[in-house]
């Protein structure tokens, strides 16, 4: 469902969290809410974080997440992604909490992703995100194609 694929060098991207410009968004389909800053509104810190992970093939998509305080992701399977690509999912969780969790309900797994490290997650499987704590998350997506990582 998950595996850590390396630690990652976070302190540039904190140290501007907060001059980002989120933006409020209804993710469709389940129907849950978050804040994103999309690719073409990154400044040259998280720009650069993404060029030195190595993921090799191209990206696809990438976004920074932020749920508040309590703000859940409830159960779901992205599905809208092409079956002829290889498309991969990588995260760099850069706020969290120890109380936050990413969950693959059917296949009874659970885990903190912890803040300064690079995660491949299956997003294929059933999973949520269950937020228990009174912080924000705010997690920097990466969905590769053809990655050689």
């Amino acid at each position: 469902c998950y595996h850590v694929v390396k630690p990652v060098d976070i302190v540039s991207v904190l140290s501007i969290l907060d001059r980002l410009e989120f933006v409020h968004v209804n993710q469709g389909g389940v129907k849950y809410e978050c804040d994103v800053v999309l690719k073409d509104h990154f400044p040259a810190e998280l720009q650069d974080l993404i060029g030195n992970l190595g993921l090799g093939g191209r990206q696809a998509r990438a976004m920074l997440r932020r749920l508040g305080p309590r703000q859940s992701i409830p159960p779901h399977v992205d599905d809208w992604m092409p079956k002829e690509a290889d498309w991969r999912r990588f995260q760099v969780p850069l706020t969290s909490h120890p109380d936050i969790l990413m969950a693959w309900p059917d296949d009874d797994v659970s885990v903190h992703l912890a803040p300064g490290f690079l995660y491949e997650v299956n997003f294929s499987r059933k999973h949520e995100v269950i937020h228990p704590a009174d912080c924000s998350r705010v997690h920097l997506q990466i969905d590769q194609i053809d990655a050689t990582i």
